[in-house]
């Protein structure tokens, strides 16, 4: 199986009211296209990419679960870290498409003891939202308030695991923030878009959008641009290949590490990539970009507003 390639983008904006999406809107949807080969990912006029293929969920169900500890010292134990990623998914399941509601839901369950991004293409997997507390492990990312990592598969665009790492250790974080604190709704509202395969966007009115204000809570509502780019990958019409909501290899609370070596390989070889989704970031006027392998210099992050990547 060839190495994992990881790969970061930058999202994150101000909600708007939600509304069906019958015109083209600048949203981008994140692809399988891989910036380190030759010629890089190149975009259109709205940094939507236009090579590889669009990722997406296969199924109509998807669980993610959130880790046990969550983040005591933030003081967000895990039935507020639960609820507010309930919030946060409830905001794109609560669109409508046509009249229709969009072809896949997503389900929260846990606790899980796993507190590591990984996907085991051998074992079972969970789709995990976890908090760093004590070290943010991304040099150059200090700024960073979290980040997505994405398995897919290479040819199809099909996504196979997810997990969201909140930055719980430079940032205040809060359900109800106080003016210098980061909400955490906002926060998760930005990152289950890029779960469910959405890219960053330029409309300064999505959620999407890459930019931030401290205390803010308008990031809980979506916008027009993001309720078309779900509507466009998940339309009320789609016709799924699977109806199950168990993580691929079957779901595990345990790490790789700590789960039994399988008596026998899975039945679908898994070569995969990692597209790293998301970070969020908190300085009054910032900018997102991308991270390559979590190497690239993030000099266009540290602006005066810390945003989501």
């Amino acid at each position: 199986m060839n190495s994992l390639h990881k790969r970061m983008i930058a999202l994150l904006a101000l909600g708007s009211a939600l509304t069906a999406a019958a015109e083209a809107s600048a949203f981008c949807r994140a692809t399988t296209c891989d910036p380190t080969e030759p010629g890089g990912c190149p975009a259109n006029k709205q940094g939507c990419e236009t090579s590889g293929s669009p990722l997406f969920w296969a199924s109509n169900c998807v669980t993610v679960s959130v880790q046990a500890d969550a983040a005591p010292k933030q003081h967000v134990d895990y039935d507020t870290a639960k609820a507010s990623v309930e919030r946060a998914f409830a905001a794109w399941m609560a669109v409508t498409c046509s009249d229709l509601p969009p072809s896949i839901t997503v389900t929260v369950d846990g606790p899980v003891q796993c507190n590591q991004s990984e996907y085991n293409p051998d074992r079972g997997n969970a789709n995990i939202v976890l908090f760093r507390e004590d070290e943010w492990p991304y040099p150059g990312g200090q700024d960073a308030l979290g980040v997505t990592f994405i398995n897919f598969d290479p040819k199809s665009g099909e996504i196979w695991d997810v997990d969201i790492e909140v930055n719980a250790v430079a940032e205040p974080l809060s359900v109800e923030p106080a003016a210098d604190d980061v909400d955490l709704d906002s926060l998760l509202t930005h990152e289950a878009g890029h779960l469910l395969g959405l890219a960053h966007t330029q409309d300064k009115a999505a959620t999407m959008f890459p930019g931030y204000s401290p205390g803010s809570t308008s990031l809980r509502t979506l916008g027009y641009d993001d309720v078309s780019g779900l509507c466009e990958i998940y339309p009320g019409s789609r016709v799924t290949t699977s109806t199950s909501c168990v993580p691929r290899h079957g779901f595990s609370a345990l790490c790789g590490a700590d789960q039994p070596t399988p008596v026998s390989p899975p039945k679908t070889a898994d070569d995969s990539k990692t597209s790293e989704g998301c970070n969020v970031s908190r300085r009054p006027q910032s900018s997102f970009g991308i991270w390559l392998a979590i190497s690239t210099a993030l000099a266009a992050f540290r602006r005066r507003r810390r945003g989501f990547y």
